[in-house]
């Protein structure tokens, strides 16, 4: 049943009862208060009045309590029963008693609702106060049209600028960019995510693919995507810039909400655009507009590397450019003349990382700063790295400098994870590439939340993880305990980061990060087993160690046990400097490191330097530690073998003669020391020119070291080696072959197949066999043993010099004396300069191009060529040394014939 219709009359006459009702209460009121004053004129008794006083006003308050409720509920109710379709407004805020109707009511207070509009409408006040009377209706705007409706424009390009005008080295990258985008197959949106570290070149790659594809879309439209905000508001912009026209107006009215929704409509309804969210701070951001659309193609470029393959999107990870690319964009922006100078540009490159930000930045500032050139720019960045990475060209955009390429990722970061920052100075402390994940576990007590941390900074391209064998021995098993991550860190990155720090901060991180690095070395570096953990630490230490420290040490005597002598000369000098500027230059601790510094001078080839060194070392030893020390006897000892190493043998026997005595008084004759004093005597005697006595001394030797040091000592393997060598100097070329095949596999498996040592039997394996008649077999061993010298030793070691000269020589025994001849060519300016002009390996080179050359057919530049060495050996080796007189006969063939006119 409906209610029965409303009375129109009613609510005007409650109110007029209730106003009544009010008088009266009123007038009760102003009744009582006249009594009040008036009682006491009239004369009557007090105890009348008292009555009367006390009745009045209790009549007085009940008649106007009653009376005012009465008209207060009338009132109420009128406003209850107002006539049907008036509208009511709601108001807010401290200033707003009231609520009555709009027909001829008033409201006071905050109103932020509908408009009011009709004949009966002013509204008067402002944000807060406000007075409306009259009908309230809603506003009225035109919708936007229906997506499907508004046609796809042609060629309707909205990218934020033009592409840069060189760009170079991203050929492999926007290949695979077309291939993704292009060919494509199956339902939904084609989508690609190019990912990688800030100033890597992602947005330029995205922009230099659409416009050089603008054609081939009806529309290209580019969305700054930094935040989920930007997103929507980039997307609202596309929507109106569809429907500007006859639709402007509805655009220009739409919410930012309403817009992006219709273009994300518009897109899913139409085909043939590109659609490019550049900088996407998640995945998570791009989502819900990804999961809406069903054709065309979407580009979006992120320093996130997490989360797009469980989107359906192709990630496309860019790395820094390589070095060409990267010399060829630095010539291209300084122009000439400076750009034709390849040396220096490469160096800047280098020092820049290859990273396209800072390459672009650098060019534009050398070309466009008067008298700065690519040199000049290069030392500025070493000297103030943190000013020339944060200045740009005047004019330039001040943002796009390296300086704050990571501000917003290291930001966000630290907001999240604040362990994931610290990480991140710490990693600034080492080399830039492939530090062991597992050094970095105990930079907080909780390992996982270390790996969390790095994973967070791997997800925002800050660094890179790379999952690789742990151990290069065992690379070839299958097995979980075997692969390690390694961190990577772009140069820049640590450097930014760096000088970002104070100095307090950098002290503290860097003793840190070095504290880390020394627990993660193992004991002992001269065990085998430990190497591979050395060699991957190696460039860390060299970075983040103090040369003073124990660690150092360490690392320096596994680069001397494994056979790196280059590295540990270097590092040993910087020990050697820091131990002077501590301790001062005649501490015995100094001068143990000064010691070693000449030891590693000599190991690394440099003999001369090496025997001047200990010679200026040795009367300060004298004088500290006294002529019998432990110490001052070494002195004197290497003194002696670096002469000799020098080429002087005889004088390096005649020293190790003169310290023998002295070293079995001192130390005893079976000490390791004394031990080693014998075998440098009979290899010096050998070389000298006495092979049988070498021969002799070394069989004598040998038993002994074999019981005192073990049978697999390395100086005892050093023994065998020596004894074979001298045996073979004999004239037993086939014993000297058998023993050295008896040796080498005991060397492998002690020291390991590419041991300095275990290379030299190879070496001498090789050459016996030649000495033993089988010079084709023996060419074929040096030329498989040359190229693992190059890579252990180094292709300018002596070691590795030595198998080039036995391999030429060999060449020409086997009958082609040509090729031999032009392998010694190419070996002896690298002889004088690696080991010296007068060295004996040189003037033994010297002696084998002449014997070559006069093989190869010209006995007259033979000649010659002999006439010259001759005075150079008789000063060097003596006049009866066995090489002098290999070089007077040599000298006299050649000689005859020349004269002959005849070849050999």
């Amino acid at each position: 049943m409906s209610p029965p219709p409303a009375d129109p009359a009613r609510g005007p006459r409650r109110r007029l009862a209730g106003r009544v009702l009010l008088v009266v209460a009123m007038v009760l009121v102003v009744a009582g208060v006249l009594w009040f004053f008036l009682a006491d004129p009239l004369g009557l008794p007090d105890k009348t009045l008292e009555v009367l006083d006390q009745r009045a006003s209790v009549i007085g308050m009940l008649a106007a309590l009653v009376f005012g409720t009465i008209g207060w509920w009338l009132q109420r109710r009128s406003a209850a029963t107002s006539e049907p379709g008036a509208p009511s407004v709601s108001t807010s805020g401290a200033n707003a008693p009231a609520v009555g109707t709009m027909s001829d009511g008033l409201v006071i207070g905050s109103h932020r609702g509908p408009v009011s509009t009709g004949e009966r409408a002013p509204a008067i006040g402002g944000d807060v106060h406000t007075l409306i009377t009259g009908d309230v209706q809603e506003a009225r705007r035109p919708p936007l049209p229906p997506p499907a409706s508004v046609e796809g424009p042609s060629g309707f390009l909205g990218l934020p600028r033009r592409p840069a005008s060189w760009f170079v080295g991203r050929e492999g990258a926007w290949q695979e960019l077309a291939i993704t985008l292009e060919s494509g197959t199956g339902a939904g949106v084609i989508s690609q995510a190019v990912v990688g570290l800030g100033g890597v070149g992602k947005s330029e790659l995205a922009l230099q693919y659409a416009f050089a594809r603008r054609l081939d879309y009806a529309l290209v439209w580019w969305i700054d995507a930094d935040s989920s905000a930007q997103l929507q508001a980039g997307l609202a912009a596309l929507a109106r810039a569809l429907v500007a026209g006859a639709d402007s107006v509805a655009g220009g009215q739409a919410s930012i909400e309403e817009a992006a929704a219709w273009a994300i409509t518009w897109l899913a309804s139409h085909t043939g655009w590109l659609l490019i969210f550049d900088n996407v701070e998640e995945p998570a951001h791009v989502e819900p507009y990804l999961a809406r659309l069903t054709s065309g193609h979407v580009l979006i470029t992120t320093r996130r590397d997490v989360g797009w393959q469980r989107l359906g999107v192709t990630p496309l990870r860019l790395h820094a450019l390589p070095r060409p690319a990267s010399i060829r964009l630095l010539g291209d922006l300084i122009g000439p003349p400076h750009a034709a100078h390849a040396a220096i540009l490469d160096e800047l490159a280098a020092e820049l990382g290859d990273l396209p930000l800072a390459l672009t930045q650098s060019g534009a500032y050398i070309a466009g700063t008067p008298r700065c050139t690519p040199a000049g720019y290069l030392r500025l960045l070493r000297q103030v790295p943190e000013r020339m990475l944060a200045t740009a060209l005047a004019g330039g955009n001040a943002e796009r400098v390296v300086a704050k390429a990571w501000e917003v990722s290291r930001a966000r970061v630290a907001e999240q994870n604040p362990l994931a920052e610290r990480l991140l100075r710490l990693l600034a402390c080492y080399a830039p590439d492939h530090l062991p994940a597992d050094v970095l576990a105990g930079a907080a007590d909780d390992e996982q939340a270390v790996n969390e941390a790095l994973a967070l900074l791997a997800s925002y391209s800050l660094i890179t993880l790379t999952t690789h064998p742990a151990n290069p021995i065992t690379s070839g098993r299958d097995h979980d305990a075997d692969d390690q991550e390694s961190v990577s860190i772009h140069r820049l990155t640590q450097t930014v980061i760096w000088h970002q720090l104070t100095t307090t901060q950098r002290d503290q991180t860097r003793t840190h990060a070095a504290e880390l690095l020394d627990l993660a070395l193992p004991a002992n570096p001269e065990a085998r087993a430990n190497w591979p953990r050395y060699l991957q630490l190696l460039p860390h230490a060299r970075t983040v160690t103090p040369p003073g420290s124990h660690t150092m040490k360490k690392v320096i005597d596994f680069a001397g046990a494994s056979g790196d002598y280059t590295t540990a000369r270097t590092l040993q000098q910087t020990r050697y400097t820091a131990q002077a500027e501590t301790l001062g230059p005649e501490h015995p601790d100094t001068l143990s490191e000064r010691a070693n510094l000449a030891y590693w001078t000599g190991q690394a080839g440099d003999a001369a330097t090496a025997r001047a060194l200990y010679a200026d070392l040795l009367p300060i030893r004298e004088r500290i530690s006294g002529p019998e020390h432990p110490d001052t006897l070494s002195a004197r000892a290497n003194l002696a073998r670096w002469t000799g190493e020098a080429g002087d043998a005889a004088a390096a026997r005649a020293l190790f003669a003169d310290l023998l005595p002295i070293r079995e008084r001192v130390l005893g004759p079976e000490h390791p020391r004394m031990l080693s004093a014998r075998a440098n005597l009979a290899h010096w005697a050998g070389q000298a020119g006495d092979a049988a006595a070498a021969r002799t001394l070394y069989a004598d030797l040998l038993p002994i070291r074999e019981r005192v040091l073990g049978p697999e000592h390395p100086d005892t393997l050093t023994a065998h080696t020596n004894l074979a060598y001298w045996t073979g100097q004999t004239g037993d070329a086939a014993a000297a072959r058998t023993m050295y095949t008896d040796l080498l596999p005991i060397s492998e498996r002690v020291l390991g197949p590419e041991h300095p040592d275990t290379l030299t039997a190879h070496t001498n394996l090789a050459y016996w066999t030649g000495q033993a008649g089988d010079a084709a077999t023996a060419r074929t061993m040096y030329t498989d043993l040359l190229p693992i010298s190059e890579r252990v030793l180094g292709p300018e070691h002596p070691g590795t010099l030595t198998a080039r000269a036995n391999l030429a020589r060999l060449t020409g025994q086997t009958g082609d004396a040509a090729t031999a001849r032009t392998l010694y060519t190419n070996l002896l300016p690298i002889r004088e300069r690696i080991s010296g002009p007068e060295h004996p390996d040189t003037l033994s080179a010297r002696a084998n191009l002449a014997y070559w050359t006069g093989q190869a057919g010209d006995a007259a530049a033979a000649r010659t060529m002999y006439t010259d060495l001759l005075p150079i050996r008789e000063r060097i080796s003596g006049p009866d040394h066995p090489d002098t007189m290999a070089v007077r006969a040599n000298l006299a063939y050649w000689s005859d014939q020349t004269d002959a006119g005849g070849r050999q």
